[in-house]
């Protein structure tokens, strides 16, 4: 197998992307082969994988689920997820696999939003339900996985997974689903409002994979580890459902943990992961060892692969980084190769063949040209391969497809040669004395600083109208310390002046979405408190501290 071709060789183009499709094909050409197994649990070869996902599926069928009916998913990584997941598109239905940190108003959001007819939970989770009984009033059955004591009454009936799946079963019959049939909602995290419900048709799943497999060569003799949670494209559909179509192995994580990670990596014969900048960080942040190549995986996905430990990271574990820019709206249509130059924070150039983007001034949508900052706009070339649309929110919807181009809320700039650079978000972004400033590289700086875990720029009303002064919450490595005149001093020597903070604020910790975003508007919601520095009041003159450039 060509696996540079992706999908197209084994399914043919898009107009027939299914993730049925991809079962067929999966049944035809290697049932047999090992697919999946949990880190410490059970594994399946395709054929028990997908006979057991069928026997949910005929279930859900029975339930009423068909074409464009939701199903809830609330379990934490592992074979019933996965289950759960293929049982429901098989079905023809729609997977709402639901974040297992989720509770409260979260939770509710995401019932009340989607309002599946169907759900499957874990029983250690069954309780977190009873808290917001009544966004179940549309929910006919639940399907509990595990064994669970005292099981709320939550007035819906309540079958066993372990039962309705023990026995495999033929595919079913299926309502004949199309790409243009919806086959998730994923939710965004919601940094600023309500998290919004994405919804994903099965073009656009598909495509996910295809271009992981097509841009990390994925191919059947390779193992993949997922620790990504399922409920992100990253995990399910550029982890899962990629390695699912190619005939690979699947190692399936339950919790990611830094100093756990490479002995999974060697242990399971990994050749091939995907992990998040943070995950990075922390990976790096790991005690250096003699052994840290010691592994067979040459290449994994990065997004990104942070600036200012990237390339340390890549020698240490000797590995080649595959970044990407995408979004769950969108897919993934900007990627770095696995040869050549790779411009130092750039997360690669456009695949044409699948998508136009282009960077626009945010106010006018005016095209920019190459070096020139503005939003990053994306829109597909293929019918179905982005959302369709933001599931009860037509208002956020209009808004994001302004002018025929989808708006991602993304700063960005592209280079003579294409290279696109992610900037800042655009809610993000500080303009302080007619100076547009990236919060990204105020926070660069101040973490070259070993005393300092975490940090986050943000803006402050400085008292002109339409200007801000700088703020930067930092917390600290356990048991260091450090005073702000001695961090002003750091970033006064890495930054342009008009860059350095005018406040600081040491925290415990910052402000996190369940995806590890932080959450500035929080932040920036704080204002300045008692806890605040202010290098004015200090007495600081930056033009006394700073360094010439």
């Amino acid at each position: 197998m060509d696996v540079t071709e992706g999908l197209a060789s084994r399914i043919g183009g898009p107009a027939s992307w299914t993730v049925r499709a991809i079962t067929e094909m999966r049944l035809r050409e290697s049932p047999d082969r090992p697919f999946v197994r949990e880190v410490g649990g059970g594994e399946e070869d395709y054929r028990t994988f997908i006979g057991r996902s069928s026997a949910l599926a005929h279930h859900f069928s029975a339930e009423g689920v068909t074409t464009g009916e939701r199903v809830g998913i609330f379990c934490a990584n592992g074979l019933p997820a996965l289950h759960g997941w293929m049982a429901v598109n098989l079905a023809g239905g729609v997977d709402v696999t639901i974040n297992s940190a989720y509770r409260g108003e979260l939770l509710r959001h995401v019932l009340v939003t989607t309002a599946p007819s169907v759900m499957m939970v874990e029983a250690g989770l069954v309780a977190r339900l009873a808290e917001v009984r009544d966004a179940l009033a549309g929910v006919r059955k639940l399907i509990l996985v595990g064994e669970a004591e005292n099981v709320p009454d939550l007035g819906v009936p309540i079958e066993r997974y372990e039962t309705i799946s023990a026995k495999p079963r033929e595919l079913p019959e299926g309502p004949g689903t199309s790409p243009a049939d919806p086959a998730a909602v994923m939710f965004t995290s919601g940094t600023t409002g309500p998290s919004k419900g994405v919804v994903m048709p099965n073009a656009q799943v598909c495509l996910l994979a295809h271009q992981a497999i097509v841009n990390t060569r994925l191919g059947p003799d390779d193992v993949y580890y997922c620790v990504h949670p399922l409920n992100h494209i990253a995990g399910k559909f550029m982890g899962v459902l990629a390695a699912f179509a190619v005939g690979a192995r699947l190692v399936l994580g339950k919790r990611f943990e830094a100093d756990q990670w490479l002995g999974t990596i060697r242990r399971e014969g990994v050749t091939m992961t995907i992990a998040h900048g943070p995950m990075i960080e922390m990976i790096h942040a790991t005690r250096p060892s003699t052994a840290d190549r010691d592994h067979l995986m040459r290449r994994m996905m990065c997004c990104p692969l942070p600036k200012t430990i990237g390339e340390n990271f890549e020698r240490r574990f000797g590995l080649r980084g595959v970044e990407m820019w995408g979004m769950t709206e969108t897919a993934c249509p900007v990627w770095t190769s696995l040869e050549g130059e790779r411009p130092l924070g750039s997360c690669g150039r456009v695949m044409e063949e699948w998508a136009e983007v282009a960077v626009v001034d945010p106010l006018t949508d005016r095209a920019l040209g190459a070096g020139e900052v503005g939003e990053l706009v994306v829109r597909p070339r293929h019918p179905w391969t982005m959302m369709s649309r933001y599931m009860g929110m037509p208002e956020e919807t209009l808004k994001a497809w302004r002018n025929l181009w989808f708006h991602t809320g993304d700063a960005a700039m592209r280079d003579e040669a294409g290279n696109f650079f992610i900037v800042d978000r655009l809610k993000d972004r500080i303009r302080r004395r007619a100076e547009n400033i990236s919060s990204f590289d105020i926070e660069a700086a101040a973490l070259k600083r070993r005393e300092v875990r975490e940090a986050a720029a943000i803006g402050v009303p400085s008292g002109m109208e339409g200007d801000d002064d700088i703020k930067l919450c930092i917390s600290l490595v356990e048991g260091a310390q450090i005073v702000p005149d001695e961090l002003i001093v750091h970033l006064a020597e890495h930054l342009p002046h008009f860059m350095v903070p005018r406040y600081v604020e040491i925290v415990e910790a910052l402000p996190r979405t369940p995806t590890n975003k932080v959450r500035k508007a929080d932040l920036r919601s704080d204002g300045i408190t008692d806890a605040t520095w202010d290098r004015h009041k200090a007495g600081i003159r930056l033009r006394e501290i700073a360094r010439p450039r």
